[in-house]
């Protein structure tokens, strides 16, 4: 058996735990700041938006490049919300078996 040790900075330990947490404790929090961030940093890549009055603020490379990680986030955070739910379904079955139900909450 071989062991790994790793450092990491105490703020990245602080924000994995706080995230963990809201995730566990708070999942419509989740939900809803992943929306937010897919929503907002989809905004720089909208063509009608991007050509309005701040049209030159919003097609700068900063800003597309900070939308392009918001959307990331968003996406990872809203993915990382599902397999928790998942796993939490998962667990709440009799014996720990996953039950597939469709849109129609038929099995």
């Amino acid at each position: 058996m071989t062991t790994t040790e790793a450092q990491a900075p105490l703020w990245l330990l602080n924000a994995t735990n706080a995230l963990e947490f809201l995730t566990s404790e708070h999942p419509k929090v989740m939900t809803t700041l992943s929306a937010v961030l897919i929503t907002v940093g989809s905004l720089p890549a909208l063509p009608g938006l991007s050509t309005a009055a701040g049209g030159t603020i919003l097609a700068s490379h900063a800003v597309q490049a900070a939308g392009a990680i918001a959307v990331g986030v968003g996406n990872w955070l809203k993915s990382a919300q599902d397999s928790a739910a998942a796993k939490a379904a998962i667990e709440s079955q009799p014996g720990g078996h996953a039950v597939i139900e469709d849109v129609s909450h038929r099995r």
